[in-house]
Parts: structure tokens; sequence; C-alpha cells
């Protein structure tokens, strides 16, 4: 169980506030340190440091991207679990929150060991509110993440989403992206015209900051 220390939950950084992008705040590396201060006393136990960290009170869509790069390459990193949510979350308990689910609960990984951390990068993403596209394609690659939607024979209800940084790093265009989401939702049928015509996407952009475990080691020496 994640124990946050009284004076976690009461100190705010002087002077911090929580900048707007639309309804969200901005990410930043000290959001980014957060998170491995949540990791890290998660795996070796104790309370949370403080939080020293802009938006304290912010609700905020958001995810966290745990990745492996070894020697901190971030071009050559690799994904280690992603998990998050589009209900806003209060900083710092949702963040806080999906920074232990993505490290430890993302099905798709075995949890982060402590023996790990040391090649970890964090990404956090402070996402803006969704909005319908007027079809599939009206949405930009690189700028926009899309949530699809499609109700499949017999009625079930598929959704997946990729955020804004994946097409590019995966080198999709926009045709690509959408039948990899499908796919990512679980259809395992044949993916026609007529079947993206009847999917329902939602695209919103992100705020993002990432750090190495190099950036936060030095920073937590900077902290003191």
């Amino acid at each position: 169980m994640l124990v946050v220390s009284r004076e976690a939950r009461a100190r705010r950084l002087s002077g911090a506030r929580c900048r707007a992008m639309g309804d969200t705040c901005v990410a930043v590396a000290a959001h980014g340190y957060y998170c491995f201060d949540v990791l890290v006393h998660a795996l070796e136990g104790g309370a949370v440091p403080a939080w020293v960290a802009p938006g304290e009170g912010c609700h905020v869509p958001l995810f966290v991207s745990w990745y492996t790069a070894p020697h901190g390459r971030t071009e050559a990193k690799r994904l280690r679990g992603c998990i998050g949510t589009f209900a806003p979350q209060a900083l710092p308990e949702g963040l806080a929150r999906y920074a232990l689910q993505a490290a430890l609960h993302d099905s798709r990984f075995p949890p982060i060991r402590r023996a790990e951390c040391d090649a970890l990068v964090c990404t956090v993403s402070f996402l803006s509110p969704k909005e319908p596209c007027r079809d599939p394609w009206d949405w930009v690659v690189g700028v926009h993440g899309v949530y699809v939607t499609w109700h499949a024979p017999g009625g079930a209800r598929l959704t997946a989403t990729f955020l804004p940084d994946v097409a590019p790093a995966q080198g999709w265009d926009k045709r690509a992206t959408i039948d990899h989401a499908l796919r990512k939702a679980g259809w395992r049928g044949d993916i026609t015209e007529a079947l993206r015509s009847e999917l329902a996407v939602e695209r919103y952009q992100s705020h993002t900051a990432t750090v190495t475990w190099a950036e936060y080691v030095a920073a937590v020496r900077h902290r003191g």
C-alpha cells in the first residue's frame, strides 16, 4: 500500500502555479521526478517524499509511461509499462496512483524491479479534453492522440487509444494508426473501408515531460 506522508500532502512548492494547456496542467520534469519518488519508495518501503512540483490540487487526465533505456540512451528506449486515464485526476494523488499502476500492474509486462531502476525513463503526459473528429482522418499525426470506439457485430463496444507520440515513433500514418487501434481494442476480423467509416474517433493533445534515472538522481542530490 502506498503511504503518503502528512508533509507530502500539506507542503506546496513555494510560488508554483498550474499553467494551463486548455483545461489541463503543463507537465514538467518535477512531475517525472515525483513518479520516480513514488516507485522507489514503493519498492524500498517508507513514505513518499514531499510533493515539490507545480500543480497541487489541479485535476487533469494523465498517463504515466515507463521505458527502459540502457545507459540513458532515450533514442533506444523500449516501453516497460503505460497506464493512464481520461478522467481528471487530482495532483499529486492521481499521479502517484498511475505511476505505480504503470510500473507494477500493466498486464503486458512483469512488474518493474528495483534492479531495473537505473535504466528507467519516465514520461508524464497531461492530456487536453477529447474532442470528436468529423471523420476517422480528422486529426494530425504527431499532434493528436486518438481514441477509437466501435460497436462490433454482436454488440461488443471496442475502444483503444494511442497517445500523440506513438504514431510517429512507430512510423505509422493515419490509416495504420486507426487499424492498430482496432487490433489493440481486440478486433481480429478484416478491417475494411466500410468498417473504418463506422468508427467514432476522438482526438486530444498532450503535454509531456520525460526524465531519466540519472536526471532523477541528480535532482534528489540537489534537493539535499
